[in-house]
């Protein structure tokens, strides 16, 4: 009994030390009133009252629009039009993380045909972009989540920017966008 015991404790230790933690989570949802299914809320990221979620404010490129689409139930996505402006969640704190991870719900508006979203991330505060390597979704309304790996190293911060659908003229949204690391 002795022996599973301290089996049971050591298997828990070596979990908890390999363990993901939450960094980052934004759902995007608003302080805007809830008007049903399909709705969207348009708005300059600098005229939202409150701050998002995630306590960090998005940006967009001269302050232009950004889109919440109702639907779902009562929750929000991020929805980003095909012709519209890239939307970057800047300088998320990551001090004493590696092996970060963001985990996202993805969804193509209409009949969309599948399509691999852009997402960049920068560790530089914005001077330079890499494009992560995300998977394709189903197809339209097909929402779905997605999991990706950051880029790796020992930074202070990280930025992710979302980018327009360039493949169709096809809306995509975007859901729970939460980054996750280990410990160092």
């Amino acid at each position: 009994m002795k022996k599973i015991t301290l089996l049971f404790f050591a298997l828990l230790t070596g979990m908890l030390a390999n363990a993901q933690e939450t960094l980052y989570a934004e759902n995007f949802e608003s302080n805007v009133a809830i008007l049903g299914d399909g709705q969207m809320h348009t708005f300059k990221p600098s005229t939202k009252a409150g701050t998002w979620s995630g306590g960090i404010d998005l940006k967009t490129a001269g302050d232009a629009n950004v889109n919440l689409r109702q639907g779902w139930g009562e929750q929000y996505n991020l929805k980003i039009e095909s012709k519209g402006a890239a939307v970057t969640i800047p300088n998320i704190n990551v001090v004493g993380f590696t092996n970060l991870n963001l985990s996202y719900e993805f969804v193509v508006e209409d009949a969309g045909d599948a399509v691999a979203p852009k997402i960049e991330a920068s560790v530089d505060g914005g001077a330079s972009w890499v494009t992560l390597p995300t998977v394709a979704s189903g197809g339209g309304w097909s929402k779905e989540a997605k999991l990706l790996t950051l880029p790796s190293g020992n930074y202070k911060t990280i930025s992710l920017r979302i980018n327009p659908n360039t493949v169709s003229s096809n809306a995509i949204m975007f859901d729970n966008f939460i980054i996750t690391g280990k410990k160092l």
